[in-house]
């Protein structure tokens, strides 16, 4: 009897330890159906995407990197995990582990023009080729999202 006891409680831990681990990987994004939470712009653009998982679990959808970032410095959400397309691979890569290149001549959804690469080489090659600036997410983190939108930082907007 108590080796029963022993068997569902160990099963049961196991099972309770399966629902609270920590976020396997991005969501599923349905284009033209799902909409961003910063600016409720249908995403269009699946290569331009973010997303992160909030701690209760609850993924927050993005149309382009600049709106996840300009969420995180307005709203300080606590994630479990955050997520972008390599802009080389066109996989899901660890945001916090990305850096990143901005440049106007990047195109993204909502023109902030920002690329992230899971390897600084291939940003840094990027760059070199293309023209930009080379940011860590920290650094990315730290820049107010508006000025790098296209056209607001020529005019001086």
């Amino acid at each position: 009897m108590k080796f029963k006891i022993l068997i569902s409680l160990a099963i049961f831990i196991i099972l309770l330890a399966g629902c609270t681990s920590s976020a396997s990987g991005p969501v599923e994004i349905k284009q033209n159906e799902d909409a961003c939470d910063a600016c409720n712009m249908g995403i269009q653009e699946l290569n331009s995407a973010a997303q992160m998982i909030l701690e209760n679990g609850k993924p927050l959808l993005f149309d382009d990197i600049g709106c996840m970032i300009d969420y995180i410095q307005k709203k300080a959400p606590t994630y479990e995990a955050a997520f972008v397309h390599d802009y080389k691979t066109k996989e899901w890569i660890d945001f916090d582990k990305s850096t990143f290149v901005q440049d106007h001549s990047i195109n993204s959804p909502m023109s902030y023009g920002i690329a992230a690469f899971e390897a600084e080489e291939n940003a840094s090659e990027f760059m070199n080729e293309h023209g930009g600036k080379l940011y860590s997410q920290k650094e990315l983190l730290n820049v107010e999202m508006k000025s790098l939108k296209t056209g607001e930082m020529e005019h001086g907007h």
